[in-house]
């Protein structure tokens, strides 16, 4: 790193066009440094660019955050375990459909089936919404 303080201020600034966190006045400061220097130009392009890239690559990773995140909540986890402890509460039920009432037990494989299904499809169609590739035909 030089001890010039004008590289210094154009290389932080170089650093704002990269992180996409450049502000007005800074775009206008930075174009009157590019004006006399091509290279300088050649940089800055290269540089928005580059945030252009960084841009779309870290909404994919806060979409894929979102996610993970919904998917391991705890309203989800409850959500499951009820269902799945319903399912085989019903199975228990169906097996032992002498004892206990020939209803239970299909009535909670159902109950546990549909509370499984639903939260499922609550998830999947909370993620969808935030999924920034949703639109992408292959």
């Amino acid at each position: 790193m030089s001890d010039d303080p004008e590289r210094a201020r154009i290389d932080a600034l170089l650093d704002q066009v990269t992180r996409g966190a450049v502000s007005d006045a800074e775009t206008e400061e930075l174009a009157l440094y590019a004006a006399s220097d091509p290279a300088l130009r050649e940089e800055i392009v290269t540089r928005a660019r580059q945030a252009d890239l960084g841009a779309g690559w870290l909404a994919r990773v806060e979409a894929d955050h979102a996610i993970a995140q919904v998917e391991s909540s705890g309203r989800a986890r409850v959500e499951r375990g009820l269902g799945l402890a319903l399912m085989a509460g019903g199975f228990v039920a169906s097996t032992l459909a002498g004892a206990v009432s020939p209803v239970l037990g299909p009535a909670l494989l159902l109950l546990g089936l549909t509370i499984l299904v639903w939260s499922f499809a609550r998830v999947r169609l909370a993620t969808f919404a935030s999924d920034p590739y949703k639109d992408v035909q292959r």
